[in-house]
């Protein structure tokens, strides 16, 4: 069966159904960094596996107790960061969300100020926190102090 064959033929080769997601309420954001969604309804696995551990890092380290502050703060901005990230693509197909966008925003602010008190306490993660953090004005340092393949959050 050729090209034209297939494009002249009245069958439907094939059409899509995607239901349309519903609002639930999110999980805590720790579990959803780990399970890759914020929606516990979205947690389909292809294939049902032993349960392991997570590789993730959430609590600390016995190096010493600034580190441990350090990987602490960066766990809890990974996570809600990850959950504003999961919680956009929701809001991009459905923007007027009663309960998702006020969760954004509140998100938002959470990140901001977990950026801006790690940044008084350690170094800038990005270049808005420099601004956030009422850091020096005099000095340009988003880059100072030990960027993670240094040993700043292991």
């Amino acid at each position: 069966m050729g090209e034209k064959d297939c494009l002249a033929s009245s069958q439907t080769l094939a059409m899509a159904s995607v239901p349309m997601q519903e609002w639930t309420e999110p999980c805590d954001w720790e579990t959803a960094l780990k399970e890759g969604t914020i929606f516990e309804s979205l947690n389909l696995p292809i294939y049902f596996a032993d349960i392991g551990s997570s590789n993730l890092k959430t609590g600390g380290s016995a190096l010493n107790p600034e580190q441990d502050e350090r990987e602490k703060l960066m766990s809890k901005i990974s996570c809600v960061s990850f959950a504003i990230n999961d919680l956009t693509l929701y809001l991009d197909t459905h923007p007027d969300c009663p309960k998702g966008t006020p969760l954004f925003y509140k998100l938002s602010k959470e990140r901001m100020d977990l950026l801006a008190e790690y940044a008084k306490k350690f170094n800038p993660l990005t270049q808005l926190s420099m601004v956030t953090a009422d850091l020096n004005d005099n000095c340009y340092g988003w880059a100072e102090g030990p960027m993670p393949w240094e040993g700043g959050c292991i």
